[in-house]
């Protein structure tokens, strides 16, 4: 399997500085609207051809992946849609058994948000999120601080009064939802990444990125809070299945901050060009986060082990700093084959292994909830409860 096209802005840009955190936080609701930050681009750039560049349209994508065009023609036929009525088309999916399956092929690009949503917001009712704009967050000069940093070259996130504002916006929401938790450096590239997946809409990128914080199969809330305890488990986790799985690999002497953590931390969009990081979220989305980015991790040594064999300390930290630097190669497609058929986690591993990590002298909230992860009732149950403790619903 290949990576098919995505919803991409790649056109070089030059900077632009993003306002100062004493600037105006107050947001009109008619400043929310979806999509509104495209039009102004066009408005901005008095181009007709801008918005093209974004590819967040109706048209047909050019497959370069033909297993994935076949099989998504089919179920759209057999569904009686028309690829042009996407939501018609994802709801008839979304309960078949074959849609995860079509998803992890990768989506057309006009579909991908819409099977991206329905995977992490099926059942669960929506989140105000004008709600949660209505003051400035405690942290929000953070917030403002990294967004100057964040898909620099990407044209999107180049203008102070569009995909900035969008990115800003939606952060401060999620801090103002999670108050114990607050904005965590690494949030801006997630929900980045979203907004340009999602064609700039920010209300369901809301949506998504609380789903993906606080939803049973991703916890990444447990990612961004103190100590990072998700992070620790998935290394842990990570580097037992190599000594179990690629025994002559040896890593003893290579810090996890060159490479691991930073695929971990950043979900693979520090490293990986943008292309390939969306198609690993299509895994992500099917498989949850807690499963997910151990099996796509494996899955990359795998299908890379004759070149990381050759690597010493200094090329983990070249190879890993962004995707421009890199000399790795790999196949997106064979990366998520192998993650799917060679790496496959399941829930009763899960489940062992975070009681196999619990330490009495050091509690953790995440062991104690990934201890019921065989029993998926009960797990739900217990992280519905834990939700409730740092989810500001008032």
């Amino acid at each position: 399997m290949g990576n098919n096209n995505v919803c991409l802005a790649e056109i070089p840009v030059y900077r632009t500085h993003h306002t100062s955190p004493k600037s105006k936080t107050k947001w009109k609701r008619e400043d929310l609207k979806s999509g509104s930050c495209i039009q102004t681009l066009v408005d901005k750039e008095n181009n007709p051809d801008f918005f093209i560049h974004y590819q967040c349209g109706q048209e047909l994508p050019q497959y370069r992946n033909k297993l994935a065009q076949t099989k998504w023609s089919e179920a759209v036929n057999s569904s009686l849609c028309t690829i042009n009525d996407s939501q018609q088309t994802i709801n008839s999916l979304i309960d078949k058994p074959e849609f995860r399956e079509l998803v992890l092929l990768g989506p057309p690009k006009q579909l991908r948000w819409l099977s991206w949503m329905k995977l992490l917001t099926k059942s669960q009712p929506p989140i105000s999120y004008e709600k949660y704009l209505e003051n400035p967050p405690t942290d929000i000069s953070n917030i403002i601080k990294d967004i100057d940093r964040t898909f620099v070259d990407n044209a999107l996130f180049s203008h102070s009064s569009c995909g900035q504002e969008q990115l800003k916006r939606v952060l401060c929401a999620i801090s103002n939802a999670l108050p114990t938790m607050g904005y965590c450096q690494g949030m801006n590239f997630v929900c980045a990444v979203l907004l340009i997946v999602s064609g700039c809409d920010e209300h369901q990128v809301f949506q998504a990125f609380m789903q993906m914080l606080i939803n049973e199969q991703h916890l990444l809330c447990f990612a961004f809070s103190n100590d990072m305890p998700l992070h620790f488990f998935l290394t842990s986790l990570i580097h037992y299945q190599i000594k179990k799985k690629f025994p002559k690999l040896n890593l003893s002497d290579i810090s996890d901050s060159f490479w691991l953590s930073k695929m971990i931390l950043s979900l693979f969009t520090y490293v990986f060009k943008m292309e390939d990081c969306i198609r690993c979220w299509d895994y992500l989305m099917v498989r949850g986060m807690i499963r997910g980015i151990p099996e796509l991790i494996l899955a990359f040594i795998d299908a890379t082990y004759n070149q990381l064999c050759k690597f010493q300390e200094e090329d983990f930290a070249y190879n890993f700093k962004g995707p421009e630097t890199t000399t790795i190669k790999f196949n997106v497609g064979e990366l998520i084959y192998l993650a799917k058929s060679n790496h496959s986690l399941d829930r009763s591993f899960i489940s062992k292994f975070a009681k196999k990590m619990k330490d009495k002298n050091n509690p953790s909230q995440l062991l104690d909830l990934l201890q019921y992860y065989n029993n998926p009732q009960l797990y739900k149950k217990q992280v519905s409860f834990y939700i409730n403790t740092i989810y500001y619903q008032c």
